[in-house]
């Protein structure tokens, strides 16, 4: 677990777009992304899910699309996968969206009616692209059994926003702040984070 705090604790803040954004190892493979810190990452998120109430991990193709792939191999799932980039596929479902590095649409690949999934995502900052993935899962009539995310800046008050939009409470490993120079990590599973 130490990869991972350290990931999102004392580090590097660059203003993109309208928001502090946190350079970590982790998201942005800078510097490198150790096989120790996808670890830490998949391990800790397999600790949040209950794997016998799913059939599939679904998760955004962006920066931590790697790490719901990772998580749905090691714990023998299916995976869905929403992406920026239309495939022009029959029965492709899109849905526009901005958060608070980009926008445009999103599309939804490899939902069948009657999933069962946890939505996966790597960071929760303004929440805007955590709701529009959950429209797009209700639209198709898929259960949400949980959604989850390695690390939650708490700054925007995204995990708010998220559950005042859909009724649905996110789970985080850790909750970060990216005020300053430096990001410091506040909160690990629920404690008070001290260093």
């Amino acid at each position: 677990m130490k990869e991972l705090i350290n990931c999102f604790n004392n580090q590097p803040i660059v203003k993109l777009k309208r928001t502090n954004y946190v350079v970590n190892p982790l998201l942005d493979h800078e510097p490198e992304t150790t096989f120790q810190l996808v670890d830490d990452a998949i391990r800790e998120l397999s600790k949040l899910i209950d794997f016998s109430k799913i059939n599939k991990i679904v998760c955004e193709e962006d920066r931590g699309g790697f790490i719901g792939a990772i998580l749905a191999y090691k714990n023998k799932k299916s995976l869905a996968m929403v992406k920026w980039n239309p495939s022009k596929l029959n029965g492709q479902h899109g849905i526009d969206f901005r958060n608070a590095y980009a926008e445009g649409k999103m599309y939804l690949h490899g939902i069948r009616k009657g999933d069962k999934v946890t939505l996966v995502e790597d960071l929760v900052d303004s929440g805007n692209t955590i709701i529009k993935m959950i429209e797009l899962l209700r639209e198709k009539d898929i259960d949400i059994v949980d959604v989850i995310c390695i690390a939650e800046k708490v700054d925007c008050e995204g995990a708010k926003t998220i559950e005042e939009a859909t009724g649905i409470k996110i789970k985080s490993i850790l909750k970060f702040t990216a005020q300053g120079e430096k990001s410091k990590v506040l909160e690990i599973k629920g404690k008070k984070y001290e260093k």
